[in-house]
């Protein structure tokens, strides 16, 4: 599954320095795990077609919690009460996807 990338996550997060990209790879892992676990859903990459699937709504979820741990430095799979409330209907929305 590669739903985001770190270019994604940088430009997002507004991080231009690169001493944390190997941290930020390990959070993208945990993130996108995390959200294949949340919904019960496998994210391919390319759809029957084999065009490229664009997940929006996947990266904008993947950027809030990536950037949550990466400013909270919470452990992968702990989320905050201010973040669950901020995407409680974002994550409703991918889970009935």
């Amino acid at each position: 599954m590669a739903v985001i990338t770190l270019g994604e996550v940088k430009e997002y997060a507004r991080i231009d320095i690169e001493e944390d990209d190997q941290l930020l790879e390990t959070l993208i892992a945990a993130a996108e795990e995390y959200l294949k676990n949340a919904t019960g859903k496998e994210y391919p990459e390319i759809d029957e077609n084999g065009c490229r699937i664009p997940y929006e709504l996947e990266k904008i979820y993947l950027q809030l919690l990536i950037a949550y741990w990466y400013e909270k430095r919470t452990p992968a799979g702990g989320v905050g009460e201010e973040f669950s409330y901020l995407t409680k209907s974002l994550m409703l929305q991918l889970q009935n996807k």
